[in-house]
């Protein structure tokens, strides 16, 4: 009975699990030092992460061997070097990341939407009601995972020792 899903099940994970892999890979962090914060162009967008914890997103001013200073809501913040923690460049979100997660996600919920509305019903409908549903969920998926991004890809300019 569940003989006919095999092969499009088997198709459908094998066709994903190169590009997942590919997708939960991140290059190691940079740890250039300091001297890669002072090289940075201002008007870059960063995200500053302090020792405490704070998160902090804005825009590069300037940086000197003690300070950092970054424009965030308006305002121009200095963080004293020994209080930062993690300096990266805001890339912005992924959408390959999100696409290849959409296409899983849908792929995956259009193989059980098919698969419900193909058994009850095998003798009245096509074979290929689940392969069709799965194909069709899968671009679904990949439209809006790709629309919304997954993760972003932020590029780490400095990391404290």
């Amino acid at each position: 009975m569940y003989k006919r899903l095999y092969a499009p099940a088997l198709a459908l994970t094998l066709a994903l699990a190169p590009a997942l892999g590919v997708a939960a890979q991140q290059p190691p962090p940079a740890r250039d030092g300091w001297s890669a914060v002072r090289a940075l162009a201002p008007g870059e967008k960063l995200v500053v992460r302090t020792k405490d914890g704070e998160r902090l997103a804005g825009r590069f001013v300037s940086a000197s061997d003690q300070r950092l200073v970054v424009r965030h809501d308006e305002t121009d913040l200095t963080l004293a070097r020994d209080n930062v923690r993690l300096v990266q460049l805001n890339r912005g979100k992924s959408r390959l990341r999100g696409a290849l997660l959409g296409a899983a996600v849908g792929g995956g919920a259009g193989f059980a939407v098919g698969g419900i509305i193909y058994f009850p019903h095998r003798d009245d409908i096509a074979g290929s009601t689940v392969p069709a549903f799965t194909a069709l969920g899968a671009a679904v998926g990949t439209a809006v995972g790709a629309a919304l991004g997954k993760g972003n890809k932020n590029e780490t300019v400095y990391e404290a020792p």
